[in-house]
């Protein structure tokens, strides 16, 4: 509970200047629970000097003080910098001190200010928010950010794993029969997790960098499941390619021709337009990549001749690829017709559009060329992505020593039955 005060009589420049100078304030109540104005009478050494407006509040742990202005003890008070007592004690009205604002900022706030800051900086925001507003909101609603400990994280862990929230649940139709492990079920789960893990700890490190609270003991040692991101990468052979190009549409074989030509994003195949082909130099840009970075791809004669012929006698700024009305593809118009085209194709399992930049790796990390490149082709910084889907695939001359060197040990082979290659 805080402290009684006696009020002092600092309300004019005459009763001020009376009293004795010392470095413990002179404290007055204001009228608000647990809120204090106080006076310091400075002790002149050359010439006069103004005292100093302090303000003192109980925070519920403890004391804390702050000095917010010069008194108006000799010069004239301007309202800003230097008040009388009426206008300090107006300053104080509604007014929070660093520490209360550091107390009281909840995690709803943190969560606002980083998705201002979120919209402004990344191309993810809209993600980020469904994130943030569906797994981290319903659980601390309400909770300051600074009482935050390590046991509500395990917690929130527990419930996380549970939570389903609504709008993104898939709806049952065609392919909903398909049969997923409850192995590979619960590993998606967890790798779901890690993603939202991301976005969480992003989102309360950037309230402790700046500054609204004191530590991020709370949230440091939230770690993500080991072991959930090594998914099995589904990618085609030059087979296959062709038979899902021949089963494509004629506007949707055109993105599906590029995408395995230059191993893009189905949201940077979108937004091509006809001028980001050089065919002079024979490159692609990516002006708007998932990194924000832009990059420029390299085309084989191939790729050279397919986008010559798609962006003939077209207008430098009209998208290159589009929608058979010549619409803009929408962000989930990928789905369907590619579902349609490998059950044409007969490709077995189907594999969704993102297939297709596995694909374009993976080709070229068989044909030997280095992870480094690879990963540039991509849009990677570096090659972590690339070693831990590809590296596999590169000639290895491990395995080739241990198949060189290693002797017959007189395995039983029973049957002459061999795999059917897809």
């Amino acid at each position: 509970m805080a402290r009684s005060v006696r009020p002092r009589n600092i309300d004019t420049r005459a009763a001020r200047l009376r009293l004795e100078p010392r470095k413990k304030p002179y404290w007055t109540p204001t009228g608000k629970a647990g809120v204090h104005l106080g006076y310091r009478r400075r002790k002149p050494r050359t010439g006069a000097a103004n005292g100093s407006w302090l303000v003192r509040r109980y925070t519920g742990e403890g004391y804390e003080t702050e000095v917010f202005a010069e008194a108006d003890d000799y010069s004239d008070a301007d309202n800003a910098s230097i008040l009388n007592y009426y206008q300090a004690s107006g300053k104080l009205g509604g007014e929070l001190s660093e520490v209360q604002r550091s107390r009281q900022y909840t995690v709803v706030q943190a969560v606002e200010d980083y998705l201002a800051w979120a919209k402004l900086h990344t191309r993810s925001a809209r993600d980020t928010e469904w994130k943030l507003r569906a797994y981290l909101v319903p659980f601390f609603d309400g909770r300051e950010v600074s009482t935050l400990k390590p046991g509500d994280f395990d917690r929130w862990l527990t419930w996380a794993e549970k939570q389903r929230p609504k709008g993104r649940r898939k709806k049952a139709g065609r392919g909903s029969s398909v049969s997923v492990d409850p192995m590979e079920q619960k590993r998606r789960r967890k790798a779901t997790l890690n993603r939202i893990i991301n976005v969480v700890k992003a989102c309360l490190n950037k309230a402790y960098r700046d500054g609204r609270v004191a530590s991020d003991d709370g949230w440091r040692n939230l770690r993500r499941f080991k072991g959930a991101d090594s998914a099995r990468v589904q990618w085609l052979t030059v087979a296959e390619c062709g038979r899902l190009l021949n089963a494509c549409e004629p506007d949707f074989r055109r993105v599906v021709e590029t995408a395995l030509l230059t191993g893009a994003r189905w949201g940077e195949l979108r937004a091509l337009r006809v001028g980001d082909f050089d065919s002079r130099s024979g490159y692609l840009l990516i002006a708007e990549s998932k990194s924000g970075k832009p990059r420029r791809i390299p085309l084989t004669d191939e790729g050279r001749a397919a986008l010559e012929a798609m962006s003939a006698g077209r207008e430098p700024n009209a998208l290159l690829l589009t929608r058979p009305d010549g619409e803009p593809w929408g962000v989930q118009d990928q789905k369907r017709p590619m579902t349609d085209a490998c059950a044409a194709a007969r490709i077995r399992p189907p594999v969704g559009f993102h297939a297709l930049r596995h694909t374009y790796a993976s080709l070229l990390v068989q044909h030997g060329t280095s992870l480094a490149i690879v990963a540039e082709a991509l849009g990677h910084s570096d090659t972590r992505m690339v070693d831990r889907h590809y590296a596999h695939l590169a000639p290895s001359h491990v395995a080739e020593a241990i198949r060189a060197n290693l002797p017959t040990i007189g395995a039983q082979v029973e049957s002459k039955v061999r795999r059917l290659r897809r």
